[in-house]
């Protein structure tokens, strides 16, 4: 995430957060107890440090309570330490940080269901936070989970080589594949251009691309919908593009780093990626287009396009709380308060990905990210790419290999995703 912000003016920070917790039935303490919170390093930097300020500052004073950090650096540690944690019959624990991926129902029952405490003292305009982001945090009709911060994939593309090849930027995707086929070329010292590329382990890029089609591997529901024509046609679109050679002949092995490379050099024109990767694609320092890599939304097929919205792909994290941990009312105030638009606001301005869509409107925020009015756009109908379920990463890599298979054309996008269908309801 963007970790250069504006400065929030303390005293309206203060104010602020303030208004927030007035309506909160916590008495301030004259001695001070203490909550955990347990999540990624990543968490308490973006609530604690930065040009935002500290976003629990007010809510401690106010509440009486000092806030105690145990972080880890890797996610799978931070699950497994999470899961163990669940299972004691009291934890110390009281603020829990979860992504949504492991936000399974098994484990979404270990955390507190928190309707209750947002009908007593509700999140402010908590419908400004994003329904796709929302909606698998909550098992049996009960929310289980507050989302916090989110990475959101776009279309991020060259301006400059759109200009340079006299592209317009496709209002389609049909638009979209030709603009890739024209984006590709050799320049005069023997650089090749690539009209596309992106990181083929990640099913996310292959859905940023189905979703034109509205298309998608499995639904919410769990079901399996990759066989559908709204997975097959853009599976057959990628074909084709890489058998054009708008795609890489390395596509399968390409990852992250040579894709920012790429970006930076002009040698692809377009990729699929967070916005936030628009700060290393357009560092002066190392960029040969400064300020010319700008990122939108994925177009709609023509048939499709203002009609249905496209869905980015997403993944976040949220705030959740143990059911085996003792100060369940405490910890829900620092939710509702963190969670408020001037605690969003505050830890966005710390380099957070703000989870409300207000967020992006706010003036010395938005002045700091060129692409803020483009992911507000994305935010605001996004999903995940896979429900959560025991199964997931086998069912991942199963898409993954199935979609290269196709792409690659060692197999009939029909068959491939026919293939991966069978595959994994078998795992259901």
């Amino acid at each position: 995430m963007n970790t250069v912000a504006p400065v929030l003016r303390r005293r309206s920070f203060l104010a602020g957060s303030a208004a927030i917790i007035a309506g909160s039935a916590l008495p301030a303490a004259a001695q001070a107890k203490t909550l955990t919170a347990f999540g990624h390093r990543v968490h308490q930097t973006v609530a604690t440090t930065g040009p935002g300020g500290d976003a629990t500052s007010a809510w401690r004073q106010a509440a009486g309570f000092d806030i105690n950090w145990v972080t880890l650096g890797d996610v799978n540690a931070i699950n497994e330490r999470l899961l163990r944690e669940l299972t004691l019959p009291e934890t110390s624990f009281d603020l829990a940080f979860l992504l949504n991926g492991r936000a399974v129902p098994r484990n979404l029952r270990l955390f507190e269901p928190l309707d209750a405490f947002q009908r007593e003292a509700p999140i402010e305009d908590f419908d400004d936070i994003s329904a796709g982001l929302v909606a698998p945090m909550r098992l049996d009709g009960a929310l289980h989970a507050i989302p916090m911060r989110h990475a959101t994939n776009a279309l991020v593309y060259n301006e400059a080589l759109f200009e340079e090849r006299g592209i317009k930027l496709p209002a389609n995707f049909e638009e979209f594949v030709d603009a890739a086929k024209k984006l590709t070329f050799t320049r005069p010292d023997g650089t090749q251009v690539y009209g596309l590329a992106f990181t083929a382990v990640f099913a996310s890029n292959f859905l940023s691309v189905a979703r034109a089609f509205d298309g998608d591997y499995m639904t919410g529901d769990m079901k399996v919908t990759c066989d559908l024509p709204s997975m097959v046609k853009p599976m057959e679109a990628l074909a084709e593009l890489f058998k054009a050679g708008a795609i890489p002949r390395n596509f399968a092995t390409v990852n992250n780093e040579e894709i920012t490379t790429w970006m930076q050099q002009g040698r692809a024109a377009m990729t699929i990626n967070p916005y936030a990767r628009l700060v290393s694609y357009n560092d002066p320092a190392l960029s040969r287009y400064p300020g010319k890599i700008k990122a939108s939304v994925m177009p709609m097929t023509a048939e499709l396009a203002g009609k249905t919205p496209y869905a980015s792909t997403t993944e976040y994290w949220s705030f959740a709380i143990p059911r085996n941990s003792k100060n369940k009312r405490a910890t829900w105030d620092l939710i509702r308060s963190l969670s408020s638009k001037a605690g969003t606001l505050a830890q966005a301005r710390n380099g957070n990905g703000p989870v409300r869509v207000s967020t992006y409107a706010d003036p010395a925020f938005a002045s700091m990210l060129p692409y803020a009015a483009a992911e507000a756009v994305a935010l605001r109908t996004a999903r995940i790419h896979l429900p959560a379920f025991d199964n997931q990463a086998r069912a991942h890599d199963v898409f993954v290999e199935e979609s290269q298979a196709a792409v690659l054309g060692m197999k009939p996008a029909a068959r491939a995703m026919e293939d991966a269908a069978k595959r994994v309801r078998a795992m259901l």
